[in-house]
């Protein structure tokens, strides 16, 4: 699918030239409290376990090698202050990675900001999955055994906008997410063009809204940390979620399904792990529908990298919909809920937080004559069982897995 369009081409050097302004929010102490940037989040498997968490680590060290010169605060627990932080202060964030044990999660935070309030240029954190501590059987019959985890965990980092103005930035962006998703067994993500809130980001839900409507390249992911159960299938047995008398993780045959799976949508980069791609037919078929020489596929660790041209576009009034994002969105669209959720934090004074706002900014880049999206099945055919992904470590390595 092309489609001529005579609208013109903001590259991100030209996009920031004549919106700069428009995507931030300056504080009355010249602080401020939204920025420009460009994210990469990404939702991945087995985060209580000790090799994920020095995989985890190893991306925070990465961050730190590239970024480092401008990283000055963080936290390292959820409840945690967030504050500047000397060398000892990191070497906290770093230990908490590794140390809190795997029926705790982690909860840190690496930042050029050293307050709250404050939109950080450079950022990287993670919210971890937990794991049972003990074998548990509910008094409806379904069990859980220990070790089992409670779900998937999440990564996000964020680089400002300017970085992407140039080549090598470009390139230094990639890198980190290509090294992220080398890392980490990766269900599905994405990484675009973002408006970067302050980490106190309730106050401006709004405006990250406003915005999104008014620049379709922008993602809305203030609240990407609540949003791991998107991608994350389960299934069951019994009357209903509430009376199960059995619980799988992921997909089982012929269980009644809880969560299907989603992606949230498409942006200049796209993420697919196994399950969304077999969804799709395979990787060799989804090579074949994105054919074109402005989509750049790539596969790293367990999952497919969907780039959609090769600068991330703003999307803003004069251009239209990005062209590349369109043409990809119209092959991986039936990934998506057909009844998502709010965008943010759900607020009866506020228009966004709905589900048909939602819906309408999840389906921008459709066309107008696409078919509705399939809701998805109540009983797990025999086609598309998914569990959750094993992998073989080398030997002397520590297995990933509990159990």
């Amino acid at each position: 699918m092309t489609f001529c369009d005579s609208k013109p081409i903001l590259t991100p050097l030209q996009a920031l030239a004549r919106y700069k302004e428009d995507l931030s929010v300056r504080l009355a102490d010249n602080s401020m409290g939204v920025l420009p940037g460009v994210i990469g989040t990404v939702y991945f498997e087995r985060g209580s376990q000790p090799a994920v968490r020095q995989a985890i680590l190893d991306c925070f060290d990465r961050f730190e090698e590239m970024f480092g010169e401008h990283l000055k605060g963080g936290k390292d627990t959820d409840l945690g202050k967030f504050t500047k932080r000397t060398f000892a202060g990191v070497e906290k964030i770093r230990r908490a990675i590794l140390e809190t044990p795997a029926h705790e999660q982690v909860s840190v935070l690496r930042s050029s900001s050293t307050d709250q309030d404050t939109a950080a240029e450079y950022s990287i954190k993670t919210l971890t999955g937990i794991a049972a501590d003990e074998d548990y059987v509910s008094p409806k019959g379904w069990t859980a055994s220990k070790g089992q985890e409670s779900g998937l965990s999440y990564l996000k980092f964020n680089v400002p906008m300017d970085l992407v103005t140039t080549e090598d930035g470009i390139t230094q962006y990639e890198g980190f997410l290509r090294y992220v998703c080398e890392k980490l067994v990766v269900h599905g993500g994405y990484g675009g063009l973002a408006q970067i809130l302050a980490y106190s980001y309730h106050r401006y839900a709004l405006h990250e809204w406003a915005l999104a409507k008014r620049f379709s390249g922008l993602e809305v992911d203030s609240t990407a940390h609540l949003q791991s159960q998107e991608y994350d299938p389960i299934s069951y047995e019994g009357e209903s979620l509430d009376h199960m008398t059995a619980f799988y993780p992921g997909l089982h045959l012929g269980a009644k399904v809880g969560r299907w799976g989603f992606i949230k949508g498409v942006s200049w980069y796209t993420i697919l792990g196994e399950l969304f791609v077999e969804r799709l037919g395979g990787e060799a078929a989804l090579r074949k529908a994105l054919d074109r020489p402005d989509i750049h596929i790539a596969h790293i660790g367990s999952s497919l990298l969907i780039r959609a041209g090769d600068f991330p576009r703003l999307g803003a009034p004069e251009e239209g919909l990005p062209e590349p994002y369109v043409f990809v969105n119209s092959v991986l669209r039936v990934l998506r809920d057909p009844k998502p959720d709010g965008l943010n934090l759900y607020n009866p004074h506020l228009p966004h937080t709905d589900t048909k706002n939602a819906q309408t900014w999840t389906a921008r880049f459709d066309l107008p004559d696409a078919p509705p999206i399939p809701e998805p099945p109540t009983i797990v055919p025999y086609s598309v069982e998914h569990k959750p992904v094993r992998h073989s470590v080398p030997g002397d390595s520590p297995c990933p897995e509990a159990g």
